[in-house]
């Protein structure tokens, strides 16, 4: 079977295309972006995103502070 060799256009379209998923993937790993919002609240709480409906928030409790009877 006799294949074509690749053009000039050929192989700058291949090296477009592995830059272009390579950058997508820079920032995909780097960048994860919604999975760490606490959606407008303090550092004291966290928030999981559900499938449907709005995230379910707690807060977090803090150790080191004294008991409260």
């Amino acid at each position: 079977m006799n294949r074509p060799y690749p053009r000039r256009g050929d192989v700058a379209g291949i090296l477009l295309m592995a830059v272009v998923l390579a950058a997508i993937g820079f920032v995909l790993l780097f960048f994860p972006g919604r999975e760490q919002q606490n959606f407008g609240f303090g550092p004291e709480w966290q928030c999981t995103r559900v499938e449907k409906g709005d995230p379910i928030c707690v807060r977090l409790v803090d150790k080191a502070a004294p008991k409260q009877n």
